[in-house]
Protein backbone atom coordinates (compact mmCIF):
# COMPACT_ATOMS: atom_id res chain seq x y z
CA UNK A 1 0.00 0.00 0.00
CA UNK A 2 2.90 2.38 0.62
CA UNK A 3 3.99 2.35 -3.01
CA UNK A 4 0.43 3.17 -4.13
CA UNK A 5 0.39 6.18 -1.82
CA UNK A 6 3.76 7.34 -3.18
CA UNK A 7 2.43 7.04 -6.73
CA UNK A 8 -0.71 8.94 -5.75
CA UNK A 9 1.34 11.78 -4.23
CA UNK A 10 3.57 11.99 -7.32
CA UNK A 11 0.53 12.16 -9.61
CA UNK A 12 -1.16 14.84 -7.50
CA UNK A 13 2.03 16.91 -7.57
CA UNK A 14 1.90 16.69 -11.38
CA UNK A 15 -1.75 17.80 -11.41
CA UNK A 16 -3.30 14.45 -12.32
CA UNK A 17 -6.59 14.15 -10.42
CA UNK A 18 -7.36 10.45 -10.82
CA UNK A 19 -7.41 7.64 -8.33
CA UNK A 20 -4.30 5.52 -8.20
CA UNK A 21 -6.41 2.42 -8.92
CA UNK A 22 -7.64 3.93 -12.21
CA UNK A 23 -4.13 4.97 -13.18
CA UNK A 24 -2.68 1.54 -12.39
CA UNK A 25 -5.44 -0.14 -14.42
CA UNK A 26 -4.73 2.18 -17.36
CA UNK A 27 -0.98 1.54 -17.16
CA UNK A 28 -1.57 -2.23 -17.16
CA UNK A 29 -2.80 -1.77 -20.72
CA UNK A 30 0.44 -0.07 -21.79
CA UNK A 31 2.07 -2.89 -23.74
CA UNK A 32 5.24 -3.50 -25.64
CA UNK A 33 5.25 -4.95 -29.14
CA UNK A 34 7.78 -6.93 -31.14
CA UNK A 35 8.67 -5.49 -34.55
CA UNK A 36 10.60 -7.27 -37.26
CA UNK A 37 12.12 -5.13 -40.00
CA UNK A 38 12.72 -6.47 -43.50
CA UNK A 39 16.35 -7.55 -43.15
CA UNK A 40 16.48 -8.20 -39.41
CA UNK A 41 16.93 -11.62 -37.90
CA UNK A 42 15.83 -10.62 -34.41
CA UNK A 43 12.69 -8.70 -33.50
CA UNK A 44 12.96 -5.29 -31.86
CA UNK A 45 10.87 -4.56 -28.76
CA UNK A 46 9.06 -1.22 -28.81
CA UNK A 47 6.32 0.36 -26.72
CA UNK A 48 2.85 1.07 -28.00
CA UNK A 49 1.83 4.67 -28.52
CA UNK A 50 0.61 5.76 -25.09
CA UNK A 51 -2.88 7.11 -24.55
CA UNK A 52 -3.24 10.64 -23.23
CA UNK A 53 -3.53 9.39 -19.65
CA UNK A 54 -0.56 7.05 -20.02
CA UNK A 55 1.53 9.89 -21.49
CA UNK A 56 0.57 12.14 -18.55
CA UNK A 57 1.59 9.46 -16.05
CA UNK A 58 4.90 8.87 -17.82
CA UNK A 59 5.46 12.62 -17.87
CA UNK A 60 4.75 12.84 -14.12
CA UNK A 61 7.53 10.33 -13.55
CA UNK A 62 9.93 12.11 -15.93
CA UNK A 63 9.67 9.88 -19.01
CA UNK A 64 8.20 9.94 -22.50
CA UNK A 65 7.85 7.58 -25.47
CA UNK A 66 9.20 8.87 -28.78
CA UNK A 67 7.65 8.23 -32.20
CA UNK A 68 9.78 5.10 -32.59
CA UNK A 69 8.33 3.52 -29.45
CA UNK A 70 11.44 4.04 -27.31
CA UNK A 71 11.10 5.10 -23.67
CA UNK A 72 13.31 8.08 -22.74
CA UNK A 73 14.05 10.08 -19.63
CA UNK A 74 12.73 13.60 -20.03
CA UNK A 75 15.78 15.61 -19.05
CA UNK A 76 14.50 18.80 -20.66
CA UNK A 77 11.04 20.39 -20.16
CA UNK A 78 10.60 20.74 -23.93
CA UNK A 79 10.80 16.95 -24.27
CA UNK A 80 7.74 16.52 -22.04
CA UNK A 81 5.61 18.27 -24.63
CA UNK A 82 6.58 15.64 -27.21
CA UNK A 83 4.91 12.86 -25.26
CA UNK A 84 1.48 14.47 -25.10
CA UNK A 85 -0.66 14.17 -28.24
Amino acid sequence: MTYLRRIELKLKAAGIQRSVEDVMDDMRHFHSVLMLSNNARKPKRCLEIPTKTQAEVLSAFGHYVDDGGVLHTADRPSMLALSLP
